[in-house]
């Protein structure tokens, strides 16, 4: 996670929130309450709905629709135009599940919050970040260690046992024979093995039911 946290007041005016997006250079800040808690988010999305750009659909005047946009398109109160339902996460949150919610709720930060406080807080650049860091699995040295390891993470990953794929290694180089079902079965089992630290190159001599004569 970032921190840090660029963050904002909730009685503070929008043009501030603004200043501080484009001195941090962040996407979002947390709006937080005069005693340090979370009270919503504000974001690049909020304010780009506002009338000076004249992007807002029109809706029919004195709606609880046009109402709205016309309040969150045109106050200068941060708290006027910040999202008040906030989705957060504990600081022990893996990072799956910080993926999983950025999807289901179509967001692209989440705060980090611990005793009420934002201690940090999670974009997608810091998924990223995190993907790019991420090493190739740790296994032992040598060729028959580097076959085992492989076969059993045929099973486990991909359900694919010992008899239908006969993993080999010579001179570092994976040698792969069976018969898998698809396409994507024989895509899957390369990128297994090369995601593992060792193997060199993968001859692939796995065959699909469809190639079979």
């Amino acid at each position: 996670m970032t921190r840090p946290v660029a963050s904002v007041s909730v009685t503070a005016s929008i043009r501030k929130a603004i200043e501080i997006m484009i001195a941090a250079d962040c996407s979002g800040l947390p709006v937080l309450g005069d005693d340090g808690s979370l009270r919503g988010i504000i974001t690049e999305g909020d304010l780009l709905r506002r009338k000076e750009l004249d992007l807002r659909a029109a809706a029919d005047a004195g709606t609880v629709d046009a109402l709205s946009d016309y309040v969150h398109g045109s106050s200068w109160r941060v708290e006027d135009v910040m999202s008040a339902d906030v989705v957060s996460v504990m600081p022990t949150a893996p990072l799956g599940e910080i993926a999983g919610l950025m999807a289901v709720h179509s967001i692209k930060r989440v705060p980090v919050v611990l005793d009420g406080r934002v201690v940090g807080i999670v974009s997608r650049r810091d998924l990223l970040k995190a993907v790019v860091a991420g090493l190739p699995d740790r296994i032992p040295r040598g060729e028959e260690a580097l076959r085992l390891a492989i076969a059993t993470r045929l099973k486990s990953d991909l359900n694919l046992p010992r008899e239908q794929i006969a993993v080999a290694v010579q001179d570092g180089n994976v040698i792969l024979t069976g018969i898998v079902e698809t396409e994507l079965h024989r895509k899957a089992i390369k990128v297994l093995v090369e995601s593992l630290r060792g193997s060199a190159t993968v001859v692939d001599n796995v065959k699909t039911i469809a190639d079979r004569p």
